[in-house]
């Protein structure tokens, strides 16, 4: 299992790094319309087939993003 790192761009985006340092996805958060005052964030790898996916807990991001990255079909 590889380990990834985030980088911070914005109060609303951050990059995910692997091992190497190669940034292989992003992170957005999105403010939640249907629950005013909360917000999701979409996790997305890049060229990952099974596309972006949402997380509501903002401790649970890099369980999801290691996740996605270790069961990526390409990488």
């Amino acid at each position: 299992m590889d380990s990834i790192t985030f980088k911070r761009i914005t109060p609303r985006e951050s990059r995910i790094y692997d091992a190497d340092g190669d940034h292989v996805g992003d992170v957005y958060r999105q403010d939640d319309i249907l629950v005013p005052g909360q917000v999701f964030y979409v996790l997305h790898l890049f060229e990952d087939p099974r596309g972006p996916r949402r997380v509501h807990d903002r401790s649970r991001i890099r369980d999801v993003a290691q996740s996605l990255f270790d069961s990526h079909p390409l990488f």
